[in-house]
């Protein structure tokens, strides 16, 4: 074998040819002829690629899918994600599905046959089941000196089990308890069952369940069966109801039951066992007796309140608190005039609002510090009403302006109102106002028109009350003349039915009579102003507070002969019967006086509420004369409030008098 070394060189030769023979194996008796550096110098090619390589099946080219098109290196392909183009004549391959599988003819495997519990429990559990292993051990076993079934670490010699079972060694029962028969009779026998009262005294506790008796025993097979129930046990005889009662007779009553007097609840807590309060002492002190030693000192009646005099000292109901014509209304309209609109501060209507009627906790005092604001701050827009330019304006600019028509009265103050919690409404309709003209005798009635708007207010008591705080603001006078402030409550305290002939509202449900008529026709409103009616100037109620309607003769022509009635009666009142002038009104009357004959000033009779004269009809005068009733205003250049009849009386002719306030005028016929 010497002979067939290889001669090498050098080191770095051995090395080379050891390489070789671990790779390439000589065949035996054949000498390698190369050495190292003829090895390293020569490389083997590689091995051509098959002939018979199956071709490409093509597919449908899309954006993400890089083209399958040739066999290049990835360097020698295109790039993946640029799409293909594709040629008409082309035709789109959809990519084929694999082949299906062939069915299984054969069946499945069998199952392997089932150990026996023995080997089971002999059999290991496995090292590498982590279920296993978790499950052997439990956070109730650890520390635990037994084992378990799933512990794959303990032995079998470990295991506890139960002894094997032996019946031989078993105690013997104890032997069943006859039933008590006296015991029970021979209804409740007959009755219960065995399982009835099986059941029964399983339900009930130890206690209750002892009480019954166990159920008869067992019929045997030889025992014959009992067709029938026991018989009933024998009843007392009843005597007959007429004959004598006996000892012998009378059937055993219970025993009564004793007459237990409970203690109430009220006494468990004062700690006593009886309801009957301790009785009063015969002599009780009085308020006079001295007091008792050792006792409380006696209650000093002096500074007892006087009952009396705190009932005396609250206001009583009257007419006063409910008639707005005598209502005090110098709260309201002192404070209204503390907020010049030009002053105001913000022109926020719930400012303004705020200011105006938190000081008054009646519904009525704020509406009336509303309704006395407008105739201070707003005036009438004379020149757009004559120049036919009235515009509809907003409550905001009526504020700011300071300038509305009715509308814009109305208006602002259903907004105020609003603001201030009231409720508030514009009412729209036919007004006599400024340029109001009376029928005349036979002129047709005219159509409805609506030129007017007021307000409908919620007051005190729940009461719709009507007012009208344009009318109430001032006069307008005519085109061309300035408006006039001059401030008309009886605007805001005229009852409702009076204000109803001189309003009209488009909507009926807006009258709020208090007549019992819920509205009345538009042609008895058009009629009532008649010139056969008597006319009122202007100054009667808000000067004098003579009610409008208040007047005798009501028509304003007067018969000079009329034989039937010789003597005409001249009456007027004020506009409620309970008014004071002092109080209510601008101060003490002034004297009223009769005008007839051209001549003739006779004044009136009065009591401070209700003015009256007679005059006879032959001296009224010529028909076509005029018969009026005037105020004397002013007695030797003086103001004439508070004079009275006789004086007047005693100076008249005799001192200088006048002017006088006309208040109303009749005609004679």
């Amino acid at each position: 074998m010497a002979d067939h070394q290889p001669q090498v060189s050098s080191i770095k030769s051995r090395i080379a040819a050891l390489n070789l023979e671990e790779v390439h194996a000589p065949k035996p008796g054949i000498k390698p002829s190369y050495s190292y550096e003829h090895a390293a110098a020569k490389k083997k090619p590689p091995p051509p690629p098959p002939t018979n390589r199956p071709s490409v099946q093509g597919r449908q080219q899309t954006v993400n899918n890089p083209p399958i098109v040739n066999h290049l290196s990835p360097a020698g392909r295109p790039i993946g994600n640029q799409p293909v183009e594709h040629h008409a004549d082309t035709p789109r391959i959809s990519p084929a599905l694999p082949p299906r599988p062939p069915p299984r003819n054969n069946p499945p495997p069998s199952l392997p046959e089932r150990k026996n519990s023995d080997q089971m429990l002999k059999r290991r559990d496995s090292l590498e089941s982590i279920s296993t292993i978790a499950s052997g051990t439990s956070s109730l076993s650890l520390g635990s000196s037994m084992t378990s079934v799933s512990g794959g670490f303990r032995d079998e010699i470990y295991r506890v089990r139960a002894p094997a079972y032996d019946p031989s060694k078993l105690p013997p029962l104890p032997a069943k308890k006859e039933p008590d028969e006296p015991k029970l009779s021979a209804t409740r026998s007959a009755m219960k069952s065995k399982s009835t009262l099986t059941t029964a005294s399983r339900a009930l506790p130890p206690q209750l369940s002892q009480a019954i008796p166990p159920p008869p025993p067992a019929r045997s097979a030889t025992q014959p069966l009992r067709t029938t129930p026991p018989p009933l046990p024998n009843r007392p005889t009843l005597p007959p109801r007429d004959a004598p009662k006996s000892q012998e007779n009378v059937a055993p009553q219970p025993p009564k039951r004793a007459n237990v007097v409970r203690p109430s609840a009220l006494s468990w807590g004062l700690n006593k066992s009886t309801e009957t309060p301790p009785p009063l002492p015969a002599s009780r002190p009085t308020e006079s007796a001295p007091p008792v030693a050792n006792g409380p000192p006696p209650i000093p009646m002096g500074s007892r309140p006087n009952l009396a005099a705190i009932m005396a000292s609250k206001p009583k109901p009257s007419a006063l608190n409910t008639c707005l014509r005598c209502r005090d209304f110098s709260g309201p309209d002192s404070h209204a005039a503390k907020f010049p609109r030009q002053n105001l501060q913000s022109s926020d209507i719930a400012w303004l609002a705020h200011q105006l009627t938190s000081p008054f906790p009646s519904a009525t005092d704020k509406a009336r510090v509303i309704f006395t604001w407008l105739h201070h701050n707003i005036e009438y827009d004379v020149q757009a009403f004559f120049n036919n330019n009235v515009q509809r304006r907003t409550p905001e600019n009526t504020l700011t302006s300071g300038l509305a028509v009715c509308e814009g009265y109305a208006g602002l103050f259903a907004a105020l109102a609003l603001k201030s919690g009231l409720e508030a409404v514009v009412v729209g309709g036919n007004g006599k106002g400024f340029g109001h003209s009376p029928l005349k005798p036979g002129e047709p009635v005219p159509k409805f028109s609506c030129g007017h708007a007021w307000n409908a207010v919620r007051i005190d008591n729940g009461e719709w009350k009507l007012i009208d705080p344009c009318w109430g603001a001032g006069v307008v006078n005519g085109p061309g003349q300035p408006y006039s402030k001059r401030f008309n409550p009886a605007m805001f305290t005229m009852d409702n039915n009076e204000f109803g002939w001189k309003h009209f509202p488009e909507d009926s449900k807006y009258f709020f009579r208090t007549d019992g008529r819920p509205t009345i026709s538009w042609e008895e409103y058009c009629l009532d102003d008649v010139p056969e009616r008597l006319q009122v100037y202007g100054p009667a109620t808000p000067e004098h507070n003579i009610g409008e309607r208040s007047f005798q003769p009501e028509r304003k022509q007067i018969k000079v002969h009329d034989p039937q009635n010789p003597t005409v009666r001249f009456q007027f009142a004020t506009v409620c019967p309970h008014w004071d002038h002092e109080r209510n009104g601008k101060g003490k009357p002034y004297v009223m006086v009769l005008n007839y004959g051209e001549t003739e000033w006779t004044a009136f009779e009065t009591d401070g509420r209700v003015w009256w004269l007679d005059i006879k009809r032959s001296d009224l005068g010529a028909p076509g004369q005029k018969v009026s009733v005037f105020s004397v205003d002013k007695i030797e250049g003086k103001d004439a409030r508070g004079v009275s009849v006789d004086e007047y009386r005693r100076k008249i002719g005799r001192v200088g008098m006048g002017p006088f306030g006309g208040v109303a005028m009749w005609e004679l016929v």
